[in-house]
């Protein structure tokens, strides 16, 4: 390395302590900035010895991380500085600096992956196969207990991954029966019991499994806490079965052992896994819809797909569609870019189109013939426009000048004189309903009346637009878990909420068994806050990082069609940042950390040496 490299490392190191010293509040006297510049330095240097090609990716990934990280803080920067100068030049570092580390890690992790590193780490080598774990358990004769099991489950994937999931559930089931029941999931219950109009607000597919476990159960027991402890199995043995398949599939394709051992702990004693698995709602299933979707994918590439593996493709896409509203519009972008993959080989690929075909033509025919006659009321117009709304109400909160004509469009579809007590900057609910309450049929009759007030009046008052946008979003791309009012909580829901229907919690176990229960649960909680890569699993901001790198290296390689599963959960996300109503809600984005085996795995797989 050069004098010339070794300046500009040292430049940029300097650059990003200055960073981390005004993101974290460190002083600039503290010695530790020292310490860590000589840490980041050495690491920059070695990087750049390591990494021979910079990748076009490697720079996009980490521009947009260092924007994002800078997005967030940019308003707690400014404060610590009066001169508008001065809050240009740190804002600058700032970003410089988050970009040059973002660069250097990014490129690394490139660089290993398109190496073909990764793969040597996770998947078997063919060389190797002759002397696998399989083949030394059997020279050894079985002698070790550890080893037997070790074969039985080599032996038996599916099986085994299936039952340890319902052992590490079973618990949890057990101490929350009938099941984690909200708000949501008693509007539900409702509509299944027929006491309000069948609605799909939330997805009526979803209501409609509800109503097939719950109806005939019912009926014969005449008791509806058993009725909805049913459905609560039920779903839970369903999360089994697309767990175990997904798991029998990374070992199918050749990850090693230990790594596919690791991926069903990740599913089995995370304790956010333990409470998702008996709630009632249509976020976990719609998790192992997309989970479903990218196994099967995996299977069915190449003309000579199993047809029960086409079968279940089929249910996952028609499932992604239809168990969240934001899912369908998810499927709708991806098929573009199915279309573009499968007709560059269309021989190898036909049975895949032939299949998304089918799904879509069963998402549409489902969507909206089927639901119009069976006279499913569509969600309300004003629910899907929470961003816009929300945006649109933080320049009437600020109490800013529109105009006296379009001060007169406002008030003809709300009243604002509560608007000041009822806003709140990271929760849209709250605006929605004062929408509901105004004039919502006569804002439907002049949308594009109103679209164009929206518009006008972001570009008279964008900062206040910008700034509202990362408050409704920022829990879905931040890579952190901000403390304070910004904080969000995981799997801390419990218990069945009041409601006039009669259903009731019931312990099914006490004592020692129910507290032991209980404390690991809290403490693997609270391990989240203090353990470095484990806190990362419960936070959404910074699997979508890891999301993005991964689509990343994939589009560097070579195999870029496997990238398609992990557009699904990326086009997911993108929907959630574009009608989310809660700033941070960890189970919209649930379904993308559930992929986080996949996130990692695919681009090895990808790029695997035939």
């Amino acid at each position: 390395m050069n004098n010339n490299t070794k300046l500009g490392a040292f430049c940029q190191a300097f650059v990003s302590i200055w960073a981390i010293e005004s993101l974290a509040g460190i002083g600039a006297q503290n010695i530790l900035g020292i310490v860590f510049l000589a840490a980041i330095y050495t690491f920059y240097r070695l990087e750049q010895d390591y990494s021979k090609e910079h990748k076009t990716l490697s720079l996009i990934t980490s521009g947009v991380f260092g924007f994002l990280y800078t997005f967030y803080n940019h308003n707690d920067i400014k404060e610590q500085y009066d001169n508008r100068l001065f809050q240009v030049i740190v804002l600058l570092v700032v970003f410089m600096g988050m970009f040059f580390l973002f660069y250097h890690a990014v490129n690394a992790v490139f660089t290993w992956y398109l190496l073909g590193r990764a793969h040597e780490v996770i998947f078997i080598c063919k060389e190797c196969s002759n002397t696998s774990d399989e083949a030394m358990s059997e020279r050894k004769g079985y002698k070790s207990i550890i080893l037997v099991l070790k074969h039985i489950f080599t032996k038996r994937v599916f099986l085994c991954s299936f039952i340890i999931c319902l052992i590490f559930w079973f618990p949890g089931y057990l101490y929350e029966y009938p099941g984690i029941i909200t708000p949501d999931s008693i509007n539900q219950i409702e509509q299944t019991l027929g006491l309000v109009p069948l609605s799909n607000h939330h997805p009526i597919a979803h209501t409609l499994l509800i109503g097939l476990c719950l109806k005939p159960v019912y009926a014969v027991t005449g008791n509806i806490n058993i009725a909805i402890g049913f459905y609560t199995l039920v779903q839970m043995i369903l999360m089994a079965l697309i767990v175990a398949y997904s798991i029998n599939t990374l070992r199918l394709i050749g990850l090693r052992l230990r790594w596919v051992y690791l991926a069903l702990l990740f599913y089995t004693i995370i304790p956010f896994q333990w409470v998702y698995m008996v709630t009632m709602w249509k976020d976990v299933l719609f998790a192992g819809f997309v989970m479903l979707f990218a196994a099967s994918f995996i299977r069915v590439v190449g003309s000579s797909a199993p047809r029960c593996d086409l079968i279940i493709h089929f249910i996952a896409c028609v499932g992604t569609a239809l168990y969240r509203n934001n899912g369908l519009y998810a499927f709708f972008l991806m098929i573009p870019f199915m279309c573009i993959w499968g007709l560059k080989a269309l021989r190898k690929r036909k049975n895949m189109l032939i299949t998304w075909g089918l799904a879509l033509i069963t998402i549409i025919v489902i969507r909206y013939p089927v639901m119009s006659g069976c006279g499913v009321v569509q969600p309300d117009f004003v629910e899907s426009l929470s961003i816009p709304i929300q945006l649109f109400c933080r320049v009437l909160v600020e109490d800013k000048d529109l105009g006296a004509e379009d001060t007169q469009m406002v008030d003809k579809i709300i009243d604002t004189t509560y608007i000041h007590e009822l806003y709140a900057y990271d929760f849209a609910d709250n605006m929605k309903e004062l929408f509901k309450a105004g004039h919502p049929d006569y804002l439907q009759e002049h949308i594009w009346e109103y679209a164009g007030l929206w518009i006008r009046t972001g570009l008279k008052y964008p900062g206040l637009y910008i700034d509202e946008y990362k408050n409704m979003t920022y829990g879905y791309w931040y890579p952190d878990n901000p403390k304070g009012e910004d904080y969000y909580v995981v799997a801390e829901n419990d218990g069945v909420c009041d409601n006039a229907l009669g259903i009731q919690r019931k312990w099914l176990i006490y004592g020692l068994p129910a507290n032991l229960w209980l404390k690991t649960r809290e403490i693997g909680i609270k391990l989240s806050d203090m353990l470095p890569g484990y806190g990362i699993l419960y936070c959404m901001g910074s699997t979508f990082f890891l999301l993005c790198m991964s689509i990343g290296i994939i589009l560097s390689g070579k195999k870029r069609g496997m990238v398609m599963p992990l557009l699904l959960v990326f086009f997911g996300v993108c929907t959630v940042l574009i009608a989310t109503p809660v700033a941070a809600d960890f189970r919209y984005s649930y379904f993308m950390t559930m992929m986080i085996p996949f996130i990692i795995t695919i681009p090895a797989f990808n790029l695997e040496k035939k």
